[in-house]
């Protein structure tokens, strides 16, 4: 994990500036070859099965964006690239995002603690700061999904502990209960509902006007969630209203947007966006923390690749960001049959450049 640390000035010019965006000479593809290897590759999802939308952003532009597969198969409804899709856990760096938003604007301090926001939160809370929670060090119980329904709900489950399952920054584990912790961070911060503070500081600046909540899907254009039941396909409205973590549905083209906006200041400043692709250190043994703001952070080969993928109420995603080439790979499935979705997108990848080494 060193490779972090030697490169931070780097990750900062490279990832962080605001710059133009345009394809060069030397970017152009064939891409009618490319999509043929990726049809190829990505029958999994074609035919009368649930489908996808695979994406390629090129430095802020999309330069591939195909739909496969059935957007609902019940009623043989194919999939198209404007279907939204729960980001399941996705949604974390736009909760991380927001956290720093309060920070940039003196409202929040990465290292408040819970009891110091919350006077009524137990004593194992002074041990537990917003960077902890970020991060997945904080040692916070993993709610029951099948049991509780609402941030609030998370809440007083949190206050009923009697302690944290591990020291706080000892070591990472994660924790549902985190991003849906971080929640009650932002409006107790904030003085503004969760959605609205999305709303407001992302989504409205972004224009993303194809972005929404769970409890806001009726009568959207939603690829449906379907669960693979005795090797049948079946639609559930399985959907959850615990945010944080899960929640926000939005489409490929509106991703884009958010994907260009890591690039630039038009959301934080370029010392916050750095916090964002820094890793911490723990405080037991070597630095094997690989996770931050959101987003899992690896190298190989010298190549680093940030991801994200989560598998929530009948939808399976994955994001891979490759910060030195300025590429994104973003697959989207409303389907819980798992596939190695971060294969799928290194292989996608490669087919855009083949000089990737992962």
């Amino acid at each position: 994990m060193n490779l972090f640390y030697k490169n931070t000035i780097g990750l900062i010019i490279v990832l962080m500036v605001c710059i133009q965006f345009s394809l060069s000479a030397q970017d152009t593809l064939n891409l009618d070859q490319i999509e043929k290897s990726a049809d190829k590759y990505l029958t999994f999802f074609s035919d009368n099965n649930p489908g996808a939308v695979v994406t390629v952003i090129k430095k802020g532009d999309i330069i591939f964006n195909k739909a496969y597969g059935m957007a609902n198969v019940t009623d043989k409804v194919p999939m198209n690239i404007e279907k939204s899709f729960n980001l399941g856990e996705l949604s974390k760096s736009f909760t991380a995002l927001a956290v720093l938003k309060l920070v940039e604007k003196n409202k929040l301090n990465l290292e408040d603690n819970l009891s110091k926001l919350f006077p009524d939160f137990p004593e194992y809370g002074k041990k537990i700061t917003v960077k902890n929670i970020l991060d997945h060090t904080s040692g916070l119980a993993n709610y029951n999904i099948q049991n509780l329904h609402s941030n609030d709900e998370v809440y007083s489950f949190l206050i009923k502990q009697t302690g944290a399952i591990f020291e706080p920054a000892s070591k990472m584990k994660f924790s549902n209960s985190d991003y849906a912790m971080l929640v009650k961070v932002i409006e107790k911060s904030s003085g503004m509902s969760y959605q609205d503070f999305l709303g407001k500081y992302i989504f409205k600046k972004l224009s993303m006007n194809s972005t929404f909540f769970a409890n806001e899907i009726a009568n959207k254009n939603i690829a449906e969630s379907h669960f693979k039941e005795n090797e049948e396909y079946i639609i559930k409205k399985d959907v959850s209203y615990i945010y944080g973590n899960q929640g926000i549905y939005t489409n490929s083209i509106d991703f884009a947007k958010w994907d260009r906006a890591l690039y630039s200041t038009k959301l934080l400043k370029c010392d916050g966006l750095y916090k964002v692709f820094k890793i911490g250190k723990l405080t037991e043994g070597e630095n094997k923390s690989d996770y931050a703001y959101g987003w899992v952070l690896m190298a190989k080969n010298g190549i680093r690749y940030f991801w994200h993928g989560g598998m929530q109420n009948g939808y399976s995603n994955l994001i891979l960001h490759l910060p030195d080439t300025q590429m994104t790979v973003l697959i989207f499935t409303n389907r819980n049959d798992g596939y190695d979705f971060l294969k799928m997108a290194i292989y996608i990848a490669k087919l855009f450049d083949k000089d990737l080494k992962l």
